[in-house]
Formats: structure tokens, sequence, C-alpha cells
């Protein structure tokens, strides 16, 4: 698999014969990591769909230039029919990478990290911003890795309540993952979307979600659901409903 690497855009109308010089972080990945040389091809994605590919023509100390070898194309067809947005709350820090990493790779739409009553981690303003810088690298390592061409949208870290907020009068298709429902209702029992309607999932911290948050989810029109009679970590619930979802209605 050729190397790919991602260049915000715009690019897309670029001459396929132009020469241009790598970003330093592509050149820190290309060069100093990879090794690559002059002559070596490889493929550059600007997150919103179009694709290129371009061959090293100049390396030298601190800089290289390549050359476009084809013009940018859209390329979408990978992209999952299913609109998901993950909602996950805040986990440490490890499980929170794997989520968003791994939640990427299985083609969320979107991700939105949230603050809920059980969550243990707590976060200033200025680490926010850091997370933030943090997670969109693994949003687009994740891409690069998996052959994504457009890259899922991270929200802002919110508030539950906040985010809950959000949904009145919605016509969305959304879950909630509790495993204390009461209505014991598995994703296997759940009703097909319809093709418009977007996906929310809705998963806890390591604690849960508290029962006020659960009871508010559901008034906003959230279901309860269960992945069967396991209780899964919060790292391991989104992203098993998310490749449920895709063996279910969506590409897998």
């Amino acid at each position: 698999m050729r190397s790919r690497f991602y260049a915000p855009a715009p690019w897309s109308n670029t001459e396929n014969t132009d020469e241009f010089t790598l970003s330093p972080e592509i050149f820190h990945h290309a060069i100093t990591v990879l090794r690559m040389r002059v002559g070596d091809v490889c493929d550059f994605f600007d997150g919103q769909g179009y694709c290129a590919s371009a061959q090293l023509t100049q390396i030298e100390k601190k800089s290289a230039q390549a050359r476009w070898l084809s013009a940018p194309t859209l390329q979408i067809d990978n992209e999952s029919p299913l609109n998901i947005t993950l909602a996950q709350c805040l986990s440490s820090a490890d499980k929170m990478d794997w989520t968003i990493e791994k939640a990427v790779e299985l083609g969320v739409t979107a991700i939105v990290p949230l603050f809920s009553v059980r969550s243990q981690i707590k976060l200033s303003p200025e680490r926010i911003h850091k997370k933030i810088e943090h997670w969109q690298r693994i949003v687009i390592a994740a891409c690069a890795q998996s052959e994504r061409n457009v890259l899922p949208i991270l929200a802002q870290p919110m508030a539950l309540t906040q985010w809950l907020g959000m949904f009145k009068n919605s016509n969305d298709y959304n879950i909630v993952l509790h495993p204390d429902s009461k209505v014991p209702t598995t994703l296997s029992n759940l009703t097909k979307p319809e093709p418009t309607q977007a996906i929310h999932i809705l998963i806890g911290p390591e604690s849960g979600l508290d029962i006020r948050e659960v009871e508010l989810a559901v008034q906003t029109g959230f279901r309860p659901t269960l992945l069967g009679t396991r209780i899964l970590r919060t790292e391991t619930a989104g992203l098993a409903t998310i490749a449920a979802l895709q063996a279910l209605w969506g590409d897998f």
C-alpha cells in the first residue's frame, strides 16, 4: 500500500503537472520517518473527498518537492452509507484515543466528546484545546490508514446535557447504550433507520451514565439499547455498536 498524506484543501483544482513543496509535517513523516526517496510515489487526500497521486522530485535537508501525477478526483465510494455520530463520554486518555481511532476506521461521520456527571476526566480550557489538536491528529492518521478521503467531524467537547438539548423535535435515529434498561431492546430488534436519518450513539464513561442522564436522553428521543447479555467497557461499547450497525444496515 502506498503512503498516504493529508493535505488540507484547497488543492483539488491544481493542475496535475504542478510542483509543490511538502509541508513540514508531511516532510517529517515522508522523509524522516518513512525514508522516502526521489522518484517514490505517494497519495494525498484533502479531507473533503478528493485525492491525487504525486511523485517526489527533489529532497533537500529541510524541504522536499513533489509533482502531481494525476488530477484530483472525488473518491468517496468507501464512505459508509450510514451517517453515524458517536457521542462518547470522556474516558481516560488511552481509552479515548483508542475509541476515536477505531471509530474513524469503522466509518463514523462525526465524533462528539462529552462531559457527563460520572466522567473522571476534567479538562481546563487550555487542555481542551490541546486535546482537540491531539485527537484531530488521530482522526487524520486513521483516515490515512483506512484509505478514507473524508475526515469525520470532531466536535468540541461539551456537557452531555447541552448536547441532548440540541435534539428537540429531532427526527434522528438515536440510541443510548444502557445495561440497566427496563425495556431490554437489542440492536437486532430495532427497526431499520430511514436512508435520510442520522444515527447518534450515546456511550457513557467508565462508571456509566447517571440514571438522570439516561432519563433525559430517553425524554429527548433516545432508545435504551443493550448489546446482548454482557456489559462492555466504555471503549468497547461504542465500537461494537458501530460495527453491529454496519453489519446490519451499512457496508459490512
